[in-house]
């Protein structure tokens, strides 16, 4: 069993055990509190039996994995340092600039960066259903509104939609995906990730069925989405399942549970699986599904897997991950905003190192072209679905402005991603599933239709500026012979940005208004939220919009900040004012003609978000993942005592002791 103490210490697991109930018939297991007679069809005898019974089988391969991690972040962290004084002297953007990728380790192991080669791995045949463009919604099952919406987004028809759309997505035939989010947009709360897994149970049996007042919210007759479930990452424990004291891991209780509960429906056995970094953990992730399959009496290849190639160490392996994964693969996305944080973890001793700025509106377009081709290269020729990223921009309601360049950097983001080969990509709002369905189409059909479709989307003064755009080649790019290659594949090849410098009063300002948000968020219990920004439009004036912040986002903007403090560059007297600025912006609820509060004050959670998020910028030794800070204040009796915070530091003694900030 690998011990989950960075996330859950030991004091505090022997509480969650103490006040945590038997499963009769299942020796060591203990559950939560009153799950078992609140969630029968998950929490029953039977399927918590065959949970343990297949982490039995697992948990030593995945003790060995997750123990590796440790080893390659010590390897690499070791490395970078020593190389501080080689690259003195020499700009990042040089050739000569040297980093650990293709580096060995002991064991001839190259930690990251391609590895040995394989073959062409076997063909991928993809599921009928699952043929065709891959505009996928993603968002968490929180509620049976939220889910029964999700499963409806292709009748979701915007005022004024164009007649141009509906033809476009009736010709296409295609339906959306849903990408049933129990990961990054989900603070893993034990009642809402049961009851979220039901609703997705009920949304594809098609009973699912909600009354909100006078209002029926049932699922279409036709044409729904096809939902696929996301689970967490490896490194996450699960503090309300308990076997002999310590937590299971939360990926496998949530991929067992929704395999039993769906065996029936071989449909529904489809799930994007996060943040896996190499063919090793691959292996691993191989020995589950197989051993979930032949507990369940299913035929090897049922279950089947999209990763999402988040990780810097995993985009220069997806060929070895594949074959790893056969039967059971199926294709892969890239999660952008993880896949830069992740970049900026690993090189978080390299002072040269700058992750791309958030304030970027041209992320995609300008950092992820590199990775973007790897996928489609190594993805196309065995038949894999091949999918991009987010795009998480939304307008302001009733601001037609907003809509303008919300839609325009919809229009640029998408037609990037299809230029470079991509079979679709993510949204993070239903109002762009039908659009984006439409673009697709209208791209597979040529220019003529992509001009069309383009004038009757956006307004009259951005036409021209978007066409241009559209209709121009994207950016070669560097040759894959050229010694920057494998770090442009990770955006990590360029110094300081050219849209604002990393340390700018106002990048720091905006990652921290925006993280204290989305953590006090989290720590309310959502996951998920629509932050406001601003956008340039065509005359260069900025505009309101809103961008979709989940635990990604925040990862990123943690270690942007982390690496401008520990490097020297904002000193953590300016970090603290900032800090304190920010701080009372949010308490006072104010909104400037730049910046508006989208997250109330919250008496309890507001200060602990700052308390963790100042900790986890200006300590030398950061968290691998905010989670290890976040999870203790996901277990009731922390989040619902009185003083979460003090309960806290009495159950994780030393881990908050130091945190104490004037808020």
């Amino acid at each position: 069993m690998f011990p989950y103490h960075d996330f859950l210490p030991p004091t505090l697991l022997d509480a969650l055990h103490g006040a945590a109930e038997p499963v009769p018939g299942v020796d060591g297991l203990r559950v939560a509190p009153g799950l078992q007679s609140e969630f029968p069809r998950l929490q029953n005898a039977d399927v918590l039996a065959l949970v343990v019974s297949v982490y039995n089988e697992v948990a030593a391969e995945l003790a060995a994995v997750l123990r590796q991690r440790e080893l390659d972040r010590a390897f690499v962290d070791a490395g970078t340092l020593e190389l501080v004084a080689a690259n003195a002297g020499i700009a990042i953007e040089s050739p000569a600039y040297r980093t650990v990728i293709g580096e060995r380790d002991a064991r001839s192991r190259v930690v990251v960066g391609p590895g040995p080669g394989v073959a062409l791995p076997a063909p991928v045949t993809v599921p009928a259903a699952l043929q065709g463009p891959q505009v996928t919604l993603f968002g968490p099952p929180d509620s049976a509104r939220m889910a029964i919406n999700a499963m409806n987004a292709l009748h979701r028809v915007r005022p004024g939609e164009p007649a141009i759309v509906a033809e476009l997505v009736d010709s296409s035939g295609a339906v959306p995906r849903w990408g049933a989010d129990s990961e990054d947009s989900k603070t893993p709360l034990a009642r809402d990730l049961l009851a979220a897994s039901e609703n997705l149970a009920r949304c594809i049996d098609g009973t699912l069925e909600v009354r909100d007042g006078a209002r029926h919210y049932t699922l279409a007759p036709h044409q729904r989405s096809i939902p696929i479930k996301r689970v967490a990452g490896l490194a996450l424990p699960d503090g309300s399942h308990l076997f002999n004291r310590e937590p299971l891991p939360l990926h496998l209780v949530e991929l067992v549970q929704h395999a039993a509960l769906n065996r029936d429906r071989p449909e529904a056995l489809v799930y994007y699986i996060p943040k896996l970094e190499n063919e090793e953990e691959a292996a691993y992730l191989a020995s589950l599904l197989a051993c979930t399959e032949r507990h369940l009496g299913l035929p090897a290849g049922t279950i089947r897997v999209l990763l999402v190639f988040e990780n810097p160490r995993a985009i220069f392996r997806i060929r070895e991950m594949a074959t790893a994964l056969h039967p059971w693969f199926l294709g892969g996305s890239l999660g952008w905003h993880d896949f830069l944080a992740s970049t900026a973890r690993l090189f978080k001793n390299d002072p040269g190192y700058r992750i791309p700025v958030k304030a970027d509106p041209n992320i995609v377009i300008r950092n992820i072209r590199e990775s973007h081709r790897i996928l489609v290269r190594d993805l196309g020729p065995m038949g894999a679905l091949k999918i991009g990223g987010m795009y998480g921009v939304l307008p302001t309601e009733g601001d037609p402005a907003s809509y303008a360049v919300s839609i325009v950097g919809f229009v640029r983001d998408v037609t990037t991603q299809l230029k470079r080969g991509l079979d679709g990509y993510w949204v993070a709002h239903p109002d762009f599933v039908r659009i984006g369905i439409a673009l697709v189409e209208a791209w597979r059909q040529g220019p003529a239709m992509v001009d069309a479709l383009v004038r009757a989307l956006v307004p009259a003064e951005e036409v021209d500026r978007c066409l241009a755009f559209v209709h121009a080649p994207d950016p070669p790019g560097l040759d894959e012979a050229d010694p920057r290659y494998p770090r442009a594949v990770l955006a990590a090849e360029r110094g300081a940005s050219e849209v604002i410098a990393n340390d700018h009063p106002d990048e720091v300002r905006y990652n921290l208004f925006q993280a204290l948000q989305y953590l006090c968020d989290w720590l309310a219990g959502r996951g998920c939220v629509a932050l406001p920004a601003t956008m340039k439009d065509a005359s260069g004036q900025p505009v309101f919009v809103r961008v979709m912040d989940d635990l990604a986002t925040t990862e990123r903007s943690r270690w942007e900040l982390w690496a401008e403090v520990h490097h020297g560059r904002v000193p953590v007297a300016t970090l603290d004012r900032l800090l304190a600025e920010e701080l009372a912006f949010i308490r006072e609820g104010r909104s400037t003609d730049t910046k508006r509060t989208q997250v109330a004050w919250h008496p309890t959670w507001s200060p602990i978000a700052a308390r963790l998020l100042r900790a986890m910028v200006v300590t030398e030794d950061p968290p691998e993942f905010v989670t290890q800070l976040l999870l203790p204040f996901a277990q009731p009796m922390i989040r619902d005592a009185a003083d979460p915070w003090a309960r806290a530091r009495r159950l994780c003694p030393g881990l908050y002791d130091w945190m104490e900030i004037p808020v």
